[in-house]
């Protein structure tokens, strides 16, 4: 199998998870992590543009 053909299987929901949770345990917030666009440019490379939202900063944190 082809470099681009691998990296066209990594499942990315896993890796939005992932993701999330490290900026998550980072900031003591809860946020979700969604690709928007991936480009497949070179043979076993892709440039991702992700998002990573909250929406705890409109609470109120209880210590």
């Amino acid at each position: 199998m082809e470099l681009e053909n691998k990296l066209k299987e990594v499942n990315t929901k896993a890796l939005e998870q992932a993701i999330a949770k490290v900026i998550t345990d980072a900031t003591g917030w809860d946020y979700a992590c969604t690709f928007k666009v991936i480009e497949y440019v070179n043979t076993g490379t892709a440039e991702v543009k992700l998002v990573l939202e909250t929406t705890d900063w409109l609470m109120p944190k209880q210590d």
